[in-house]
């Protein structure tokens, strides 16, 4: 292996960008977590814990893409949630694979910048958004099993400022 390269260090400019796309990766990741969550929350009853942390261990190595089709095909989740979650996963895909590569002659333009932060931020959101969504599902399917809710209700009220 090649040691001691030096390698230019990272502009203000491209630590910003750095640090957009490694938050829409966090943002992404914690998405799929609640999916994952989701996914076991509604394929077990409450009493099968130790079931259900089985099945959380198998289900958090499935990929995105694979997790919102079984989602799908086994109406985990409505349909205009599951549409959502499409199209964040082909953001995602593009942000992993694509980003970079389909913009090298533009690589370290403004321009490029400010599209892949932009972009970036819009990742973000989409995928807080997403994830409250899927917690807000999961109150109200933990509420029609019988489950007291009221303590999550209160917080995610409190946290997100959300009335529902």
């Amino acid at each position: 292996m090649i040691e001691n390269l030096n390698y230019e260090k990272a502009s203000d400019r491209e630590i910003l960008l750095y640090t957009c796309l490694g938050e829409a990766l966090c943002a992404v990741q914690i998405l799929e977590d609640a999916l994952s969550h989701a996914i076991v929350l509604k394929k077990t009853e409450p009493n099968q814990k130790d079931i259900a942390n089985t099945i959380l261990k198998k289900q958090q190595k499935y990929t995105l893409g694979k997790a919102i089709f079984l989602a799908k095909k086994e109406s985990l989740l409505p349909e205009p949630l599951i549409k959502e979650m499409i199209k964040i996963r082909d953001e995602r895909n593009w942000l992993i694979h694509e980003s970079v590569i389909e913009n090298k002659e533009d690589y370290k333009s403004n321009n490029f910048f400010k599209r892949l932060s932009e972009k970036s931020k819009f990742i973000v959101l989409k995928a807080n958004k997403l994830q409250v969504t899927i917690e807000l599902d999961l109150i109200r399917y933990s509420e029609k099993k019988g489950i007291d809710t009221s303590n999550i209700r209160n917080f995610i009220c409190k946290h997100y400022g959300l009335n529902f």
